[in-house]
């Protein structure tokens, strides 16, 4: 069962000057305050690193992450915002499990990680069930659905030293998948994203600069290269927009390549740190990535960072993962993650609304 934590502006400390270094939201004076410069950290220094964030609506914010450090056995971070209040789902069972990706449907919510773990939330009852199936070596880094009757997952297996992970919910089964035509693919090979637009237009991306486009009926690799060198560079996340598909990631330097419908180019921010997320909405899209770094996309459709703005993060923890509600409220989740123990998780928001900050 959820138990609901009890929720206080009390975590966070006063204001900094936002356009030099973004602002804390426990005296912002007025909800404008974290509409400017960088905007607000909501929570900082959690005892788990944070994964994903996945905001359906002003009222449905759902956030996953590793389990606490030091252990005390109260398994990984779900936290689900409701508008009002926080509550953090009971995930003692899978105690030192690591979930680095969700996606939220009206009824129900599935999350994925390591361990081999696959998590379905009934969000009537509020039961929480694990699959069954996927070996502990396999980590799923990414999970997501056109609808509930086609939903996939990828990763990697071995600890990272087979090939991809790639499950597939049909028809409420979940099943090991494998392309007719690419079969299993190669050894050291991992996905760590999917996204799409519809059940004929979904995009994995990997380790060496791979993408793949799925069609409804086949997986077919899509070439990263054709303006900068990729074979070293993991493409780390997808965002699957409608007009104009991006892919985030890199290896030192930040990556960001957009698809313009024959291939994908180059429109790397410059002087960025590697890119971990990437997120849209509300005529909205962001990356973020190592040490605080942000960078969004302009009306003329160039890339700018919060460095070309003359800003200063807000934090220097990675941000890790990002998106953007309906209702524009920018939101960006990391912590300490380059490293094991996965800890101190920061979110951060940017938008016309203040929600209140969730703690243990």
């Amino acid at each position: 069962m959820n138990r609901t934590l009890s929720m206080m502006l009390a975590l966070l400390i006063g204001c900094t000057k936002s356009s030099d270094s973004g602002t804390t939201a426990s005296d912002t004076g007025s909800e404008s305050a974290c509409m400017t410069g960088t905007g607000c950290i909501l929570a900082e220094e959690l005892p788990y690193g944070l994964l994903s964030v996945q905001a359906e609506a002003s009222d449905d914010v759902w956030i996953v992450g590793s389990s606490p450090e030091p252990a005390d056995g109260s398994g990984p971070a779900v936290l689900h915002f409701n508008g009002t209040d926080w509550e953090r789902l009971n995930t003692s069972e899978w105690a030192g499990a690591e979930l680095w990706w969700a996606w939220i449907a009206s009824d129900e919510a599935v999350f994925v990680g390591n361990q081999g773990v696959i998590l379905e939330l009934d969000r009537d009852d509020g039961s929480l069930t694990a699959v069954d199936g996927p070996s502990p070596e396999t980590t799923f880094f990414g999970v997501w659905g056109s609808d509930p009757e086609d939903l996939w997952a990828v990763g990697q297996t071995e600890g990272g030293d087979g090939p991809r992970a790639i499950w597939r919910r049909l028809d409420g089964e979940w099943s090991a998948w494998q392309d007719p035509s690419l079969g299993l693919g190669d050894p050291g090979v991992i996905y760590f994203k999917v996204h799409g637009t519809a059940r004929d237009d979904v995009w994995f991306v990997g380790t060496g600069g791979r993408a793949l486009h799925w069609d409804g009926s086949a997986l077919r690799p899509i070439a990263t290269d054709g303006d900068t060198p990729t074979s070293t560079a993991p493409l780390l996340t997808v965002d699957a927009d409608p007009s104009m598909p991006v892919a985030v990631g890199g290896a030192g330097n930040g990556l960001l390549l957009e698809y313009d419908g024959s291939a994908w180019r180059d429109k790397s921010p410059a002087f960025q740190p590697g890119l971990n997320g990437v997120c849209s909405g509300a005529d909205q899209q962001w990356a973020v990535g190592q040490n605080g770094s942000r960078s969004s996309r302009s009306e003329d459709g160039a890339w700018e960072s919060d460095t070309d703005r003359m800003q200063s993060p807000p934090t220097y923890e990675d941000w890790h993962g990002c998106d953007v509600a309906p209702n524009g409220v920018l939101w960006t989740v990391g912590g300490r993650i380059a490293s094991r123990p996965l800890t101190s998780g920061v979110i951060g928001i940017q938008g016309p609304v203040v929600p209140p900050a969730p703690f243990d």
